[in-house]
């Protein structure tokens, strides 16, 4: 069975997330790295209008300037994956082809310091080189988290088409998160209180919710409020 992360929304509806496997993870990370490639080929081409030989240049480099060179390169390749993470709330454009995306650990969206370390780490699960330590983390690891993701407390989900129409009358309800504590609290406790408790309590639930119940029935009030509850 497939790894799932479990959402709470702020209406208090709980959603169910596939964990992303490793195969979409690497498919959206090769469409990455093959528009970064696209992107370095553009970039030589316009360079080598100014500099007709290119090779002859690089070698001409001191250490110091090569070592800027990687760096500044590395920067880039950076800066791509954290930016477009930031800039799309988790994906860069092979997840968005693959519909996958970066969350945090509790399902919230990523920030700046999410992304950033995540990113970072990309160079220890590189190494030596083809990402054999990244993949044995997500081979290993319950939620397919390479070692970036354990070091920024990220996973990626994959994201599917939810059918928001069950959910529709418990949107309708309008009931306030304390309403919904309030009522949930009681009906729990309904069977534990004493008959005058629940009548008495019950009542004064339905009327401030705007219904209309018999006053002596625990269990058309308790009825009442679970359908209020629900959106009904």
């Amino acid at each position: 069975m497939d790894p799932r992360l479990e959402v709470a929304t702020p209406e208090r509806v709980s959603v169910s997330l596939p964990i992303a496997g490793v195969g979409s993870r690497s498919i959206a990370h090769l469409i990455d790295l093959g528009l970064l490639f696209a992107g370095l080929l553009v970039l030589y081409f316009l360079a080598s209008l100014v500099i007709p030989d290119m090779l002859d240049a690089f070698e001409g480099l001191s250490g110091v300037e090569r070592a800027v060179g990687g760096l500044i390169g590395f920067a880039a390749i950076w800066g791509y994956w954290t930016g477009m993470e930031l800039a799309w709330r988790g994906q860069t454009v092979g997840k968005r082809l693959m519909r996958i995306r970066v969350v945090k650990s509790d399902g919230s969206p990523i920030g700046v310091f999410e992304s950033a370390v995540r990113n970072l780490v990309r160079i220890v699960d590189f190494l030596p080189t083809c990402y054999p330590i990244g993949l044995i983390s997500m081979l290993i690891d319950p939620r397919h988290r390479r070692l970036g993701d354990l070091a920024a407390g990220t996973m990626l989900v994959r994201e599917e088409k939810i059918d928001l129409a069950r959910y529709a009358s418990s949107a309708q309800s309008r009931l306030s998160p304390q309403d919904v504590e309030v009522l949930t609290g009681f009906l729990a406790r309904f069977d534990a209180l004493e008959p005058q408790a629940q009548l008495k309590l019950g009542a004064q639930l339905v009327a401030r919710h705007g219904g209309q119940v018999a006053a002596n029935d625990p269990a058309a009030i308790r009825a009442w409020l679970q359908q209020h509850l629900k959106g009904g």
